[in-house]
């Protein structure tokens, strides 16, 4: 008797980390909330360091939590991000084109800046 591998809802995390983009992850008709003109990249300091990571958030208000609060996604993942309809959405230009060009210059992971210090001391 064979037993069926387990099935993650996380799959996507394979194709993430994967070097090469294959154009069919394009969902035609679909929103990319990374091609919107609320679609913002901020800097999150991490707690007690002075590194960053960066995340992205819709300006518009779109992504909230069960509890009403903001939700944030990571700067790597933003590709994934799309829906059916959104009454905000603000299509900045070709989405097929924007979003093959971003899935290639996208970092794998979560990537820790660090900040910049002042140099004024010249």
């Amino acid at each position: 008797m064979e037993t069926a591998e387990p099935v993650y809802e996380e799959q996507e995390e394979y194709q993430e980390s994967s070097p090469a983009y294959p154009d069919d992850d394009f969902h035609s008709g679909k929103i990319y909330c990374a091609n919107c003109m609320h679609c913002k990249l901020l800097p999150l300091k991490l707690e007690g360091e002075t590194d960053y990571v960066l995340r992205i958030r819709c300006a518009a208000g779109k992504w909230k939590k069960r509890l009403g609060q903001e939700k944030m996604y990571k700067y790597s993942t933003i590709t994934r991000r799309y829906l059916d309809t959104c009454d905000a959405y603000d299509e900045m230009g070709n989405t097929r084109e924007f979003i093959r060009d971003l899935k290639k210059t996208l970092p794998n992971g979560d990537k820790p800046f660090t900040a910049a210090q002042d140099q004024d001391e010249e």
